[in-house]
């Protein structure tokens, strides 16, 4: 189970719709499960089926939440007029023992948690709080 602050969930979802048509990322970060902070990053692949995260800017994250004492808890992204469930590719690009969060935008808002190992997506309990 993912425990997402109200405040940060409803700051993912808004950075997700401000990009619509293309696909949003970025990473959520907390301690002990809680995400208490994201860090919204450009999504260089500038398409509206996949993503890539800026470089430089994951960097940055990174280095930030190091020096916070956070951890990396998940990785969201959108799909602006897809389903809630990762995609192939998703699964494909899931290196990371982290959460994987997907805000559907189109035709029907919602969001999902999974967790994914050996391209095997596992929906996971997520409150907002």
């Amino acid at each position: 189970m993912l425990k997402i602050k109200k405040e940060i969930y409803d700051e993912m979802i808004e950075y997700c719709k401000s990009c619509f048509p293309q696909e949003a990322c970025g990473i959520l970060a907390g301690n002990d499960n809680i995400v208490t902070k994201i860090y919204k990053i450009k999504n260089i692949e500038n398409s509206s089926v996949s993503y890539l995260m800026e470089p430089s800017e994951q960097f940055k994250a990174m280095k930030d939440m190091r020096t916070l004492g956070l951890q990396m808890l998940a990785i969201f992204h959108s799909h602006p007029w897809g389903g809630v469930y990762p995609s192939q590719r998703d699964r494909q690009l899931a290196f990371y023992d982290v959460y994987y969060l997907i805000v559907a935008i189109e035709p029907n808002l919602d969001v999902k948690c999974f967790k994914i190992e050996e391209g095997d997506a596992i929906e996971v309990r997520l409150i907002t709080e």
